[in-house]
């Protein structure tokens, strides 16, 4: 063997050897805790819509808010491990606060709170509590809304006074308000008012229909594409469809492309026959439909 043919190959084994020390002392180094500190919060009453960041993503979730020993202000609050919390009843506890680092996970720095201790636990109804946690940027880049300038069809002897309510009800256009809805995590509906102040919200129950289902009147108002899905939308203040404010038929255009749709359009139909039928029974109404688009979906 050649005498820098040898030196090569040592060289090369020492540098091989060197790596795999420093793999093996990160694989070992592992999991570190970089800070830790115990504190004492006030948990409100009730759970409140708010934005969590989880792995670089924004999550739309219901939250804690809490009150720490130095604040007078409400805040948001994720996750609380061993925390068995009952709504209705303010809480005093201490918890602690662990803050880790592994550069073997995905997220290499997180955090993580515990319960330590229930100090007390009273039932009444927290006072002067946001409507939410949620940043008007989430809703204006996160949550699609309901396009209050509405589409409509009339079928009637005597239009005209009908074509003057729909325009002029502000019902028909949210009372001035905007409607978002929050399709991913816990599927809510927001009625904001010009400054993105919650005036009412609720939680959106979907189910699917068959076509055959609609009314006839929908036909002389189509959806601008083709439909590849159809269903009904209910805006529920409560936990079941009885608690519906606000109810819609559902066309569905998906351009299905893998991973995901690229591209999705949802119309809301509302049959409004019946009502003006009662309204002006002298103009003969033979249908009457309104459609919304949703918006920035």
């Amino acid at each position: 063997m050649k005498k820098h043919n040898y030196f090569t190959i040592l060289l090369v084994a020492i540098l091989t050897m060197a790596g795999l020390t420093a793999c093996n002392d990160d694989d070992e180094e592992g999991r570190k805790i970089t800070g830790y500190k115990e504190y004492t919060l006030t948990v409100a009453s009730v759970k409140l819509p708010g934005v969590l960041t989880s792995s670089g993503s924004n999550v739309l979730a219901d939250v804690y808010a809490v009150k720490n020993e130095q604040s007078t202000d409400w805040e948001a609050h994720g996750s609380i491990g061993k925390f068995e919390y009952e709504e209705g009843y303010e809480y005093q506890i201490r918890i602690s606060e662990t803050s880790y680092l592994d550069y073997n996970m995905g997220d290499p720095a997180w955090t993580e709170y515990e319960l330590l201790e229930v100090i007390s636990k009273e039932r009444k109804n927290s006072e002067n509590l946001p409507p939410h946690f949620i940043p008007d940027w989430y809703f204006e880049q996160r949550c699609p809304y309901i396009n209050p300038e509405f589409a409509y069809a009339i079928e009637a002897d005597q239009k005209d006074e009908i074509e003057n309510d729909l325009k002029t009800d502000a019902t028909y256009k949210f009372g001035g308000l905007r409607c978002y809805i929050a399709f991913t995590g816990t599927r809510k509906w927001f009625l904001l008012d010009v400054d993105m102040h919650i005036v009412n919200q609720g939680f959106l129950i979907s189910r699917g229909k068959e076509p055959t289902e609609f009314p006839e009147s929908y036909k002389l108002l189509l959806p601008e594409s083709k439909v590849s899905g159809y269903g009904e939308f209910n805006f529920v203040t409560g936990d079941d469809i009885e608690d519906s404010v606000m109810q819609y038929d559902v066309f569905i255009y998906a351009q299905n492309r893998t991973p995901a749709p690229q591209n999705v359009e949802i119309w809301l139909y509302k049959d409004l026959t019946a009502y003006y039928q009662n309204k002006y029974p002298e103009a003969n109404v033979k249908a009457v439909v309104i459609r919304y688009m949703v918006k920035n979906l």
